[in-house]
């Protein structure tokens, strides 16, 4: 499943519900982003410095695992770089990409007993990595092997965007019949669309928005209340079920600084 892209200047990642920006990281990072517990991912660039290879950067910065191949999967392009476990606690990742003498350099850090539940949905953000423009390795991941290629990526019609797209358009007249008090249609023809997480949150954006055109409407209130506490998808862990709790209550505590009465 693919998430909507987040953006950081030109840097792009598919993050997922359940990760917000990491206030806590040092200032001079590209992107970085945490989960409700210490679960973070940070990316910066770094200078190759004359490294001949790309396992060359991550035994210099890493010193853990040997170098794994990975690649990152950009909104147009297939990037290979190199991952190796880091030394030390909380358990690390460290994620090396290429481009010009230019790396992007990620760093994941996990909590060693949240490790099974945050290190692939972590690594997966990571591993989408697009910088905006198609990348050009310019040394080997390895020594003694070839510069690694950038290969176009075959990007099929995504269903879920399509969805998403028809959800857009839709929206103005989900607020109209909000507006006209007629809730049961107005949902109705959301949920014929995307019955789940999407449309929920499709019907959370809408009451919303209905709600700053009527903020006296203890009605639209209401419902604008119960679709902003269902649009998050089903927790896996208790971590993520705080986070998604979190989020609600923030959303709920919006809606009702927006009512008059």
């Amino acid at each position: 499943m693919t998430y909507p892209r987040r953006r950081f200047g030109s840097l792009s990642l598919e993050v997922p519900p359940g990760l917000f920006p990491d206030d806590e990281a040092p200032e001079g990072f590209a992107a970085a982003l945490t989960a409700a517990m210490p679960a973070t991912l940070r990316i910066r660039m770094i200078a190759l410095d004359g490294a001949p290879d790309l396992a060359e950067v991550l035994r210099g910065r890493a010193g853990g695992g040997p170098p794994r191949q990975v690649c990152a999967m950009g909104e147009a392009y297939v990037w290979p770089g190199l991952s190796a476990a880091m030394e030390g606690s909380p358990r690390r990742t460290a994620y090396a990409f290429e481009s010009k003498g230019q790396v992007w350099f990620g760093t994941l850090s996990v909590p060693d007993d949240l490790w099974t539940d945050y290190a692939p949905f972590l690594e997966g953000v990571m591993l989408s990595l697009d910088i905006g423009k198609r990348p050009a390795p310019s040394v080997p991941l390895f020594a003694g092997a070839g510069v690694p290629e950038v290969s176009q990526r075959t990007v099929l019609p995504d269903p879920v965007e399509g969805m998403r797209q028809r959800l857009a358009e839709m929206g103005e007249e989900t607020v109209r019949l909000i507006l006209a008090l007629r809730f049961d249609e107005a949902e109705m023809r959301v949920r014929q669309i995307d019955s789940d997480i999407y449309g929920a949150n499709a019907l959370a954006d809408a009451y919303e928005a209905a709600l700053h055109q009527s903020p006296s409407d203890q009605n639209i209130l209401d419902r604008a209340v119960f679709w902003a506490e269902h649009a998050f998808p089903e927790p896996h862990t208790d971590i993520e079920a705080e986070a998604y709790r979190t989020g609600a209550a923030a959303r709920v505590a919006r809606l009702r600084n927006v009512f008059r009465v």
